[in-house]
């Protein structure tokens, strides 16, 4: 199984997968009983017909409850397989959720590599980490909703349940705004190097269901407002938001652009508030990702409105204006109810401790150490581990250095954490997609690595068999 449970405890016995099975359920709303119910029994009919098993006849009695477990964990489960039926118990539903999937793989495994055979056996099993995402980029190319819901369907299989989507950038603005409609009408488009326009944009339906779909599966979905740099797709919308404002365009090229949001100007801070505002209502969550990474200072220290902000506020430098621009947005987001996240650079000033840091750079030990040091709730994603836009092998595709599958699976959260261990909430791999045109090259540069991501996080570390693990799985793919 892919996480690993965290307990197994194989009894005598065995029993066989028979051509019906008769469920029973506790504790669940009717809605779910018919979702999670009506979907076994018809994907197991699937399986059947798929592979080389022929199921005997016969009933085998499957129960399906949310009820005391004795297991204190929100996300825990325990799975009983007896020889004349299987068990499925969790206190609360977002355990549930996980027991059926690990139910799912069991039944796969069974139905495809062992004659429709399941040994007798205990599973005890949570998580190590409370936070276990994965980030998609959908500026620098775009992906239609369906795609984006597949991806949280991989997402829900492997109990990842915290959805970082990017989806502004300098390469497009991916939002329907109604407040500030030039975000998609120029924002949204940028001009390829053989002068045909690329981009697109999530309507507010799109978005309410992607939402709701990662909800059902107990995913929150967490959306990214690159700023105050990677801003090219809003300047391009509303100059005048710029320190020196111009005619902008959304970049057709990947890298970083000097020209960034103005932190001097009233305007810029009234207009990012009620953007802010208007995101919170579309997205229902906790969380909002401000981005606070690759914010070149160069227009800064030559705008006199932006020198004016330092001197005023008696800040010692532009890092330090950068840090006052967050603190003024989280101050207005926390009146919305939303806690605000930002990359590791937001660190390079004085964010305050309320922030959750994304750790990126390098190998992450430094940021994380600062993080902690800082009292900052952090999130490991460091770009030498867990960056997928870079190469799986050396003479595979992608960019920048190697993440190979061993890379992955050798990185070691305990390794980060230190004085308050508490600050460490787990971590995400991050998918850049500058080089990724379709999403059949996402999903090639996503697995089998994102298997290790998962595992990583479920259980604390990826155990050494994991490779053997994913080598069967996609034999019977």
């Amino acid at each position: 199984m892919i996480p690993r449970p965290r307990k197994i405890e194989v009894h005598g016995g065995e029993c066989f997968l028979p051509q019906m099975l008769r469920y029973q359920c506790n504790g669940l709303s009717q809605k779910d009983v018919s979702h999670y119910c009506d979907y076994l029994l018809n994907w197991l009919r699937g399986e059947y017909e798929d592979s080389d098993y022929h199921a005997p006849p016969g009933e085998l009695g499957l129960s399906l409850n949310i009820c005391p477990t004795g297991l204190a964990h929100r996300e825990a489960y325990v799975i009983d397989i007896m020889e004349d039926g299987i068990s499925l118990r969790a206190t609360w539903m977002e355990g549930f959720r996980h027991g059926f999937q690990s139910l799912m793989q069991l039944l796969y495994k069974a139905v495809r590599h062992h004659g429709g055979m399941l040994p007798c056996q205990r599973i005890e099993d949570w998580p190590a980490y409370e936070w276990r995402g994965l980030h998609l980029d959908c500026s620098r190319h775009f992906f239609g909703v369906d795609d984006v819901l597949k991806y949280l369907e991989w997402m829900e299989a492997l109990k990842l349940n915290r959805f970082h989507w990017h989806l502004t950038d300098d390469q497009g603005w991916r939002i329907e705004c109604p407040s500030f409609p030039l975000l998609t009408e120029k924002g949204a488009w940028r001009t390829n190097p053989d002068s045909s326009s690329y981009g697109g944009f999530y309507s507010r339906d799109d978005i309410a269901r992607v939402v709701s779909y990662g909800l059902e599966m107990g995913i929150e979905v967490i959306p990214e407002i690159d700023l105050p740099g990677h801003a090219m797709a809003i300047l391009s919308a509303y100059p005048e938001l710029a320190c020196i404002p111009k005619e902008f365009e959304p970049l057709s090229v990947w890298g970083i652009s000097e020209d960034i949001l103005c932190a001097g100007k009233d305007a810029t801070l009234e207009f990012l508030k009620a953007l802010l505002s208007e995101m919170a209502e579309l997205f229902p969550g906790p969380f909002i990702h401000i981005g606070g990474d690759e914010a070149p200072k160069q227009r800064w220290k030559a705008c006199p409105a932006c020198q004016k902000r330092i001197k005023d506020q008696g800040l010692k430098d532009e890092e330090e204006l950068q840090s006052w621009l967050i603190k003024e947005l989280q101050k207005h987001l926390k009146t919305l109810g939303k806690t605000v996240i930002g990359w590791d650079e937001i660190l390079d000033g004085d964010p305050g401790p309320d922030p959750i840091v994304s750790v990126w750079r390098g190998d992450g030990l430094d940021a994380a150490r600062k993080a902690a040091q800082n009292g900052n709730p952090y999130l490991l994603c460091p770009n030498q581990f867990l960056y997928f836009d870079w190469k799986a092998a050396e003479d595979g595709p992608g960019a920048f250095g190697v993440t190979s599958l061993e890379k992955v699976m050798s990185l070691n959260p305990e390794d980060y954490r230190f004085s308050e261990s508490s600050k460490l909430l787990g971590g995400q791999a991050n998918v850049w997609t500058e080089r990724m045109p379709d999403f059949e090259t996402v999903q090639k540069m996503l697995f089998p690595r994102v298997y290790a991501l998962a595992e990583i996080f479920w259980s604390g570390r990826a155990h050494p068999d994991l490779k053997e693990r994913i080598a069967q799985l996609e034999a019977y793919l």
